[in-house]
């Protein structure tokens, strides 16, 4: 015979009892809808309590993954993190793209942080592009494309004789 859960049933049918006794009471239903409702109630706590499951759920088996660096996962991470719901791009991939432009500049001999060197800045990755930088709107696609195309035409740090030395 099933182990029956007797007080769980028991005790949803008296709470349901009791309520739909007050409902009666206060005339916002009919007895008749009264005992449907309570013996609704008996069914479904039986039926809970006939199919309450007393094993564990069996677990999947977990699969180990080794991720390699610049792997295919790490790919798929930056791919999903450029945009956000809204379509523009998200701040994470802006501020990389932000440390990169200011790196850049560094390597030129102009520092970002500094608002005298604005103009060596606008000449080299252009006025348009600073602007955008600079800005706190979220860019589009478009908008960080133009980012780096300007930060690759900027290239590598120039070399100087004094620098091979």
């Amino acid at each position: 015979m099933r182990n029956w859960n007797w007080r769980r049933i028991a005790t949803i049918t008296v709470v349901t009892a009791l309520a739909a006794a007050g409902l009666v009471f206060w005339s916002v239903i009919d007895p008749a809808h009264a005992y449907a409702a309570t013996a609704l109630a008996a069914a479904l706590s039986i039926l809970w309590s006939a199919t309450d499951a007393t094993t564990d759920d069996p677990e999947w088996p977990q699969l180990f993954v080794v991720a390699r660096a610049g792997g295919r996962h790490d790919v798929s991470d930056l791919g999903w993190s450029v945009f956000g719901r809204d379509g523009h791009v998200t701040d994470r991939v802006v501020r990389r793209i932000r440390a990169l432009a200011a790196d850049r500049l560094r390597a030129h001999g102009v520092d970002p942080s500094d608002p005298d060197s604005e103009p060596d800045a606008e000449r080299l990755l252009g006025a348009r592009v600073v602007r955008q930088l600079k800005s706190r709107q979220p860019p589009t696609a478009r908008t960080v494309q133009t980012w780096l195309d300007a930060i690759e035409r900027l290239g590598a740090a120039p070399t100087t004789e004094e620098n091979r030395a």
